[in-house]
């Protein structure tokens, strides 16, 4: 986060050595026009403001400068980033630093868990892209004085071997996705893109990480401008890719809904939505969800609501946001909060 502040007075300095530059003469045309009331007539979209207006953008008529162009003024989601998928074919990264506390219901201990990942996608053509949206490193502190409640919940022997004590952090399993956007509606503003989410069972057991099988999701995902307000909508369902110990068959349905202020600044709240297909037994955690990017999802019915806000500080380059996540429904009240932090920088 130190570069940033660095380089952000860079950027005011351009900025304002741009603004003193003379002005050059504007030539005229035979008819006696000049050429600036020809581009002054020209609608000029909120695309290209930023909140460092003055930094030029190659891509800034709509669209990033690699993949799907014409789709400035949406900024993606923001909460739970192993569903949510911004429906745009772009190249991009976004580190992601996160942070869930937990309440102590049943056999689970109180706990808080800090998340530090990034994922990537990569356009690898107007429609096409691929990505990696799932993984990181978590460092867990669970309470000692419940930990022994917890311990009996896994009496697997790979278990055997994990330090007993309440702090731990170990990586997460590693997944991602490839999609494609089947509808591009510049005109309208509306996108709708389908895709298939994979999760490999690669992560630490120190974290309840790294059980089979493989799991995989085909989803959808739209998104729609109107006006000043963007929608962003996904449905998935996903499912164990083989047999195994630690399997979850669930539907998903998320929506995100912002408006943008200034041309530069995004209010928005998400709502999540997670139904298990399976009857599954509370005081039997699910391994594989015991830990999500930004969620404490353990199973049964959960729905929960994030609201933050989304600041573009150069178009189509650079953003960043943040989000307040707590449920709206559990099972056996059980009550988590949360606080994701994203930075996207686009290429």
């Amino acid at each position: 986060m130190k570069w940033l502040w660095s380089v952000l007075p860079l950027l005011l300095v351009a900025h304002q050595a741009s603004a003193q530059a003379p002005a050059p003469k504007n030539p005229v045309l035979a008819d006696g026009m000049p050429l600036t009331a020809i581009s002054d007539s020209t609608t000029q979209t909120d695309s290209s403001n930023g909140l460092f207006a003055g930094a030029a953008l190659d891509g800034s008529n709509g669209g990033s400068t690699s993949g799907l162009r014409g789709f400035s003024n949406l900024i993606g989601w923001m909460s739970n980033p192993l569903q949510n998928i911004d429906p745009r074919a772009i190249t991009e990264l976004y580190p992601i630093f996160g942070s869930t506390w937990t309440s102590e219901v049943g056999p689970l201990p109180h706990s808080n868990f800090q998340l530090y990942g990034a994922g990537l996608t990569v356009a690898l053509s107007d429609r096409f892209a691929v990505g990696l949206n799932q993984g990181g490193f978590a460092d867990v502190h669970l309470s000692k004085k419940d930990f022994d409640q917890l311990s009996r919940l896994f009496p697997d022997p790979r278990f055997r071997d994990v330090e007993m004590g309440g702090n731990r952090s170990g990586w997460l399993n590693l997944g991602g996705f490839f999609q494609y956007t089947l509808i591009a509606d510049e005109q309208n503003q509306f996108l709708f893109t389908t895709g298939l989410r994979w999760e490999a069972p690669c992560g630490s057991h120190e974290i309840f990480q790294g059980h089979g099988p493989a799991h995989l999701a085909p989803y959808v995902t739209y998104g729609k401008e109107c006006g000043h307000f963007h929608v962003l909508g996904t449905v998935g369902y996903e499912f164990p890719a083989g047999p195994g110990s630690d399997t979850t068959n669930m539907f998903y349905a998320n929506i995100h809904v912002d408006r943008q202020c200034f041309g530069w600044f995004y209010p928005l709240v998400e709502v999540n939505w997670t139904y298990h297909v399976r009857s599954v037994d509370f005081d039997q955690v699910v391994r594989r969800g015991f830990f999500n990017f930004d969620n404490f999802e353990a199973s049964g019915n959960i729905v929960t609501i994030a609201v933050g806000a989304n600041a573009v500080l150069v178009r189509d380059k650079l953003e960043l946001g943040a989000v307040y996540t707590t449920p709206l429904a559990t099972q056996r009240d059980f009550d988590f909060n949360g606080l994701l932090v994203r930075m996207t920088l686009r290429f």
